[in-house]
């Protein structure tokens, strides 16, 4: 065979390799898909916070209600980022008998860049938050005295901002690698039952903030829990950025999580 059809013959191959790997992706998404949990995306305008439009998804169980509930809040970074995570988790619960709610706090505000200094909109944030707190409420599937909020990073400053605030409407607060802002310190003595998470080796949001949470409630003699990863860095249990992802403190993590949850909801 000449040169020429040598290559010939090795582009055609590389061809149907290549198609055949395209195939076997394919087929692997239809079965993750196939997978997942049934819950639905968007509610189309049910869910509005200043006649904005609020992004919603939710995971139901499949027995009978009404549900204790969790609210998922993302942290800090672009619009979508981490969804599939937020999915898995959102499964999950739904499975464990939570009606489990995510909600996209960004739609709150015109502007949801990460580099924005986030004080801008924590107001709008928070208030959005807790306008999806009573929205759920309302929903005849889930128990109105049984709703948490689950935050990682900057949403778990958000979900001790909202419970901080609003201790008589949420009933536990979940937070991963977050704190408390400055402005609500004082709001300690009144916060619902609250997990602590926090990597003691976070690069972004130091484990002081997880410290001087815990002293906080310590203090008000506020029910709470902190567990605390040596070596571990922010956003652990989640798998992208992979340098940070780990995975036995994110099983380790999610097993406090839940039981701390079943422990006061249920």
């Amino acid at each position: 065979m000449s040169p020429e059809g040598a290559h010939l013959g090795a582009f055609q191959l590389s061809r149907w390799q290549i198609a055949a790997g395209v195939i076997v992706i394919a087929i692997a998404i239809l079965l993750w898909l196939s997978s997942r949990g049934s819950f639905d995306r968007s509610t189309h305008g049910e869910l509005s916070f200043a006649g904005n439009s609020i992004e919603e998804f939710h995971c139901a169980p499949t027995t009978g209600g009404p549900h204790p509930a969790v609210m998922l809040i993302h942290g800090a970074g672009y619009r979508g980022q981490d969804h599939d995570d937020f999915d898995s988790m959102c499964a999950a619960l739904a499975e464990h008998g939570y009606y489990a709610e995510f909600i996209e706090y960004y739609d709150a505000t015109p502007n949801s860049d990460p580099t924005t200094d986030a004080m801008e909109n924590f107001k709008a944030w928070t208030a959005a938050i807790h306008g999806g707190v009573e929205w759920t409420a309302r929903d005849p599937a889930i128990d109105p005295k049984r709703i948490a909020l689950m935050g990682f990073s900057q949403g778990a400053y958000l979900a001790v901002g909202v419970g901080a605030q609003f201790p008589n409407e949420v009933a536990a607060v979940v937070e991963y690698y977050g704190g408390v802002i400055p402005e609500l310190r004082d709001r300690a003595s009144s916060m619902p039952p609250t997990l602590i998470l926090h990597g003691e080796a976070d690069s972004v949001i130091p484990v002081s903030e997880a410290k001087d949470l815990d002293a906080l409630l310590t203090k008000a003699n506020r029910p709470h829990e902190m567990h605390l990863y040596p070596g571990v860095d922010h956003g652990f249990n989640f798998h992208r950025p992979a340098l940070s992802y780990n995975r036995a403190a994110s099983d380790d993590a999610w097993h406090q999580a839940v039981n701390f949850l079943d422990r006061t909801l249920k």
